[in-house]
């Protein structure tokens, strides 16, 4: 066994020394790599989760391989070429309410004493009102009343108009002529008893009141006790009307005697008859004011607007556009780079509903010259096409 040197003071020094160095050198920091070297490791990474992105996108985003080869199924919407008409609905707005609405009184001096009610119906020879608890009676006739009736009058169609009046009545029971005689003024007498007045015969100025037709009161326009005048009551005929106004550009399409749709409230559809348009008229309107041709419509099933009164409706009016042309879909056709437009044609038969499964068949694109367009249809004036053809239209 060797010798082991003797431990001086010196050896234990450079020993102490020794180990101070070695634990200086274990403590220090690890030296820093260059600043480039660390930039270029991140940007490696970086690039390398990026790719990985790309490519897992590009996989998840092709769908799967269909099991068999093959087309895949097309479906195609035909439609046939037809022939007609091409004519589009021009809507106008109006009113349905009572017809011929009016203010009616008299030329009698006196006291109002007797009012109808609202709703009222006023036939031939019933009463209107009373003044001073007389009656003013309704007689139909379209010639209005200016002068009283008194034997010595002159003639004329008012004394007509009156005989005719009291022979439906049944007070007169010869032939009504223009002439006031003896049997004028007897059957007036007997009106007279039968209502409870004076048996004067004659009639004075106002105590009677000529109109076209029986008349419906909408309501009173005084009070009992108010002085007799010309605005009494309002009236209106019996019958419901639509009144409505179209722009003068759309005249020639409201014809009298055209039976046209009018749509109620509620979007029920019923038909009406033109009975007379009207000169132009200035209406405002949302831009401004503008002129109009009122138009007057009846219902043909009256029953329709029974249950409605001055209530808004509309009116659709035919306007013809183009007549025995081709028709087309407007939205079968397909633009062309150059201009203009063309359809595409089928070839073979189509199927009853208007669909194709399966491969498609041969279709031809034809070029069309077109004309009118109205209804989401257009009128097809020229080009190689023809009626019965079966053409694709977009879905």
């Amino acid at each position: 066994m060797p010798a082991t040197p003797p431990v001086t003071k010196a050896s234990a020094d450079r020993a102490a020394s020794e180990d101070s160095a070695a634990d200086a050198l274990s403590d220090a920091p690890a030296p820093k790599k260059p600043r480039h070297a660390r930039r270029a490791i991140v940007i490696s990474s970086i690039a390398v989760v990026a790719v990985a992105a790309v490519v897992g996108g590009i996989f998840l985003a092709q769908p799967p391989a269909p099991a068999s080869a093959g087309p895949n199924p097309v479906d195609v919407e035909t439609v046939q070429v037809t022939r007609g008409d091409l004519s589009e609905d021009v809507r106008a707005q109006g009113k349905l309410a009572y017809g011929s609405p009016h203010e009616l009184g008299t030329s009698l001096s006196g006291t109002v004493t007797a009012l109808p009610g609202g709703g009222t119906v006023i036939a031939r020879g019933q009463e209107l009102f009373r003044i001073d608890d007389n009656p003013v009676i309704l007689m139909l006739g379209e010639l209005p009343v200016w002068r009283g009736f008194d034997a010595g009058m002159s003639n004329g169609r008012d004394v007509l108009q009156l005989e005719n009046n009291l022979q439906a009545l049944g007070f007169f029971d010869r032939t009504p002529d223009e002439k006031f005689d003896w049997n004028t003024t007897s059957a007036i007498q007997n009106w007279q008893k039968s209502l409870g007045m004076e048996r004067t015969g004659s009639i004075d100025l106002g105590r009677v009141v000529f109109s076209p037709t029986e008349l419906r009161v909408q309501g009173p326009k005084v009070e009992i006790g108010a002085a007799a005048g010309p605005d009494l009551i309002s009236v209106t005929s019996t019958t419901k009307e639509v009144q409505a106004f179209i722009d003068t550009a759309q005249q020639s399409l409201a014809e009298v005697g055209a039976v046209v749709t009018v749509m109620l409230p509620g979007g029920v559809a019923t038909e009406g008859t033109i009975t007379g348009v009207g000169a132009p008229v200035e209406k405002e309107g949302s831009s401004g004011k503008s002129l109009k041709n009122p138009v007057t419509l009846t219902l043909n099933d009256p029953e329709a607007g029974a249950s409605l009164d001055n209530v808004s409706v509309s009116i659709m009016l035919t306007q013809v556009k183009a007549t025995d042309t081709l028709l087309v879909p407007v939205s079968a056709l397909l633009a062309q780079p150059g201009g203009g437009f063309a359809v595409e044609v089928v070839k073979g038969k189509a199927p009853a509903d208007g669909t194709k499964k399966g491969s498609p068949a041969p279709r031809k694109l034809v070029t069309v010259e077109l004309g009118a367009f109205a209804s989401g249809f257009v009128s097809v004036t020229g080009g190689d096409l023809a009626e019965g053809d079966t053409i694709v239209v977009a879905k």
